[in-house]
């Protein structure tokens, strides 16, 4: 028996680490989610742009202000940006400069008009009129700086003096550090929170992925009728079992591969080497990265076996799609409950739920990627997976012996509790 489910995993696994997209997609996946994480930091820290914004001040004082508090805060910031207000006088008809200089900003000589009602700061809102809107950073320092501006004047009016309220007022901002086991503290500023929804996202999609393979590989099988050729060898739980451990080892391969990328991305000293000096990623702690391939490997057993009976028990995936829904529904409820998770990851709910065997390849990891989880719960999570996965290979394994070869009906969920009592 052992040497022919060998034979099959051996089969299953190099059919498909031969192929190029094999190959394509363990290079890709990498370097598109390097880039994810990397390139937005990177382009933050490098971006900015020049922006020249015409000011039309309806009130006659305050555009002025708003401008030296553009320049303060400009000068006291490291954003690589430029801001210049360019003060045009209303006139004796303002409506008729409002509507010129909109003229001139759709021209593209202007950037944008910031408008400054007549009846501030007591009456009125400010107004900018753009083509653009989604510049944020420049948004940001003009709706600050007119804010700054109005706020002194009416401190000034009350008898306040705004420097003195602004530093008595000052904004203190609170700095995070990730408690380890023995105490030591690390510095994480949404690092964390980054690692943890990445690293569920990619124990989902594996497990997901490599699932729905095993499910496609059955169905190619038996259409073809190639499976009643090969069940003329081995008996249909042999060949259920060595095309999930082979489709399964391809997934440790890619991610054996990717475990070496992304320890050399994080080691120290790398992002400065790559030229992204101001980019800092989390540390990956060697056991985490252990449970990451445990709940992965515990995970696809458990979702692999139960795609393989989809796969026996249909014709083509359309007809397999209800049933191909439900078992994705519940990959996907870990992903639902994950703020519950983030926000209390030591709660009664988010241990409950990181025991169910069909969550806890995610929730439990991704638990174990925000506290310390105790160890009991982490024997207990494996054990009910390994259970789960016992009793789903039971009840799959008789619904694949007779599924596998069936052809032409489509069968109930009745049809299936009818052949695992048969079976």
């Amino acid at each position: 028996m052992l040497h022919r489910i060998v034979a099959i995993v051996r089969r299953e696994y190099l059919e498909r680490i031969r192929t190029r997209a094999f190959w394509v997609s363990t290079l890709l996946v990498p370097l598109f989610m390097g880039a994810m994480m990397v390139i937005p930091a990177w382009l933050a820290e490098r971006g900015g742009g020049e922006f020249t914004v015409a000011v039309l001040d309806l009130s006659g004082r305050f555009a002025g202000p708003v401008k030296a508090e553009v320049e303060k805060r400009l000068a006291s910031s490291d954003e690589k940006l430029s801001v210049h207000l360019a003060i045009v006088d209303p006139g004796a008809d303002p409506e008729a400069t409002r509507e010129a200089l909109k003229g001139r900003v759709q021209k593209g000589e202007f950037d944008g008009l910031l408008v400054l009602p007549a009846g501030l700061p007591d009456q009125g809102e400010p107004e900018y009129l753009a083509p653009n809107v989604a510049a944020f950073k420049l948004l940001m320092i003009l709706e600050r700086s007119v804010n700054d501006a109005l706020v002194a004047d009416r401190l000034t009016r009350a008898g306040l003096d705004p420097e003195k309220v602004s530093e008595l007022t000052r904004r203190v901002d609170l700095k995070t550090f990730k408690l380890g086991k023995k105490g030591e503290e690390t510095r994480d500023e949404g690092q964390g929170f980054l690692l943890s929804y990445g690293f569920m996202l990619i124990i989902y999609m594996s497990v997901l992925m490599y699932g729905i393979y095993v499910m496609r590989g059955v169905l190619e099988e038996k259409t073809n009728r190639i499976v009643e050729v090969v069940i003329a060898t081995v008996k249909p739980f042999e060949l259920m079992l060595g095309k999930i451990l082979g489709i399964g080892a391809v997934g440790l391969t890619q991610f054996s591969l990717w475990g070496i990328a992304l320890a050399a991305i994080t080691a120290p000293g790398a992002m400065a080497a790559l030229g992204f000096a101001g980019v800092e990623l989390p540390s990956l702690p060697p056991l985490l990265l252990v449970f990451f391939v445990v709940f992965f490997v515990l995970g696809f057993l458990l979702y692999g076996t139960l795609y393989a009976g989809i796969g026996a028990a249909f014709d083509t995936e359309q007809e397999a799609q209800n049933f191909q829904t439900l078992v994705t529904l519940m990959l996907v409820v870990p992903l639902v409950l994950m703020v519950q998770i983030l926000n209390q990851p030591d709660g009664t709910l988010s241990v409950v739920l990181s025991l169910v065997p069909f969550f806890a390849p995610m929730l439990m990891f991704l638990r174990m990627t925000l506290t310390p989880v105790p160890a009991w719960q982490l024997a207990a999570a494996v054990a009910g997976l390994l259970a789960a996965i016992v009793a789903c290979a039971w009840v799959v394994g008789k619904i694949y012996r007779v599924g596998i070869l069936m052809h032409g009906s489509k069968p109930t969920f009745k049809d299936m509790v009818r052949w695992v009592r048969e079976a």
